[in-house]
């Protein structure tokens, strides 16, 4: 009776400890995907805001760095499903990521889609001009303002 109770005491600290293990594991590995996406994110970011700020007129208008700097958000976009696809609302950890995006996976991943698209318009429209550029810059900012309005929180 004793050795059939210490062995049940003995599965269940076991079952404990590798269980509390596997929690810690998809905890640190739901907060590298959000790390990801936000590192993601900023790199996006910095590419975006001379092209913004070109657009608004406060920074003079350079075609060949817009060119560039649209074709590297471009490069970055279809990378956004890939580090949106671990579902990290259940560990509890802090995020500006709507459930959205797990719940209506493919229109985030068409939104994605279009983002990049639309960066490659932007690319091409440096070419053109400042006017030109100025409304490929305006259909890229509606693309990221669509996702960020479904998707993020304010």
């Amino acid at each position: 009776m004793k050795n059939r109770v210490l062995t049940t005491l003995l599965s269940f600290l076991l079952i404990s400890l590798c269980s509390t293990s596997v929690y810690a594991a998809d905890d640190e590995r739901a907060q590298k995907a959000i790390e990801t996406r936000q590192g993601l994110l900023k790199v996006v970011g910095h590419y975006f805001g001379p092209i913004v700020g070109m657009a608004q007129g406060k920074v003079p208008f350079d075609a060949a760095m817009a060119r560039t700097n649209a074709n590297k958000i471009a490069q970055l976009m279809p990378m956004i499903p890939d580090v949106f696809a671990l579902d990290t609302r259940a560990n509890g950890l802090e995020s500006d990521t709507l459930d959205g995006v797990w719940e209506n996976n493919d229109d985030f991943n068409s939104k994605a889609a279009i983002a990049t698209e639309r960066a490659l318009a932007l690319a091409a429209a440096a070419d053109q001009g400042k006017g030109a550029f100025g409304k490929a810059v305006g259909a890229m900012g509606s693309a990221c303002k669509s996702c960020h309005e479904d998707y993020r929180q304010k």
